[in-house]
């Protein structure tokens, strides 16, 4: 039969990039958070690696966690919330209230509207679960590195040659001005976008702010 889970609520502190999603710690900046969920929880990780494994969910007592057959190929590791609040936290983030992340907008270059961010980093913007390996010699989870954001103005202007050439066949030149016009303004707002947000100068906007200008008919 089932262990019903033991709910328990832990506040924790966590350490959090120099700006969010960057790649440095030099400044030891941290946030507040408290948790409310399952004190413990089972995960699988290869058995040669160590990696995560995402193929299985993590599972609680009232799952069987412990007991479960261990699927072949993986090792069973426990996470509870006095050896690993942070991790645990990690895995049942839905259950987690931060301290100090509100929310701000921030106004983008005239025509690109605006962009809405966490003034600081949640748990998920700082470390990504899929990085997570476990040292199968020490029986520890390995240090989790920061968060890639994944977005490099490099793919950003890939984009957005694709889709300028995506519009070049929209235009013809019987086509009503009305029609005509707002498609224009935009493969120009296209054009623009590189030196509208500074790239490549010492005002260059962070790639993760970057919105793209609205397709007309969209």
């Amino acid at each position: 039969m089932p262990t019903p889970i033991t709910t328990i609520t832990k506040a924790f502190t966590y350490n959090i990039a120099d700006t969010l999603f960057g790649s440095t710690t030099t400044e030891g900046k941290t946030a507040h958070a408290s948790y409310t969920g399952p004190d413990k929880l089972w995960v699988f990780v290869d058995a040669e690696t160590g990696a995560l494994s995402r193929q299985y969910p993590p599972l609680t007592s009232q799952e069987d966690g412990g007991d479960v057959p261990v699927p072949f190929g993986t090792h069973r590791v426990e996470i509870t919330a006095e050896n690993n609040i942070q991790l645990l936290a990690m895995f049942k983030e839905d259950g987690v209230t931060y301290d100090d992340v509100t929310q701000t907008t921030e106004a983008l270059p005239e025509g690109y509207g605006s962009v809405l961010y966490n003034t600081t980093a949640t748990l998920s913007e700082t470390h990504s679960l899929s990085d997570l390996v476990y040292d199968l010699i020490n029986n520890t989870w390995k240090d989790l590195p920061l968060i890639d954001d994944g977005i490099t103005w490099e793919q950003l202007i890939a984009s957005r040659n694709t889709m300028l050439a995506a519009s070049d066949g929209k235009i013809s030149p019987d086509m009503p001005d009305a029609i005509k016009q707002p498609i224009l303004t935009y493969r120009q707002a296209l054009r623009d976008l590189p030196a509208a947000y500074g790239y490549g100068t010492e005002n260059e906007v962070d790639a993760w702010k970057v919105q793209f200008p609205e397709q007309p008919g969209d």
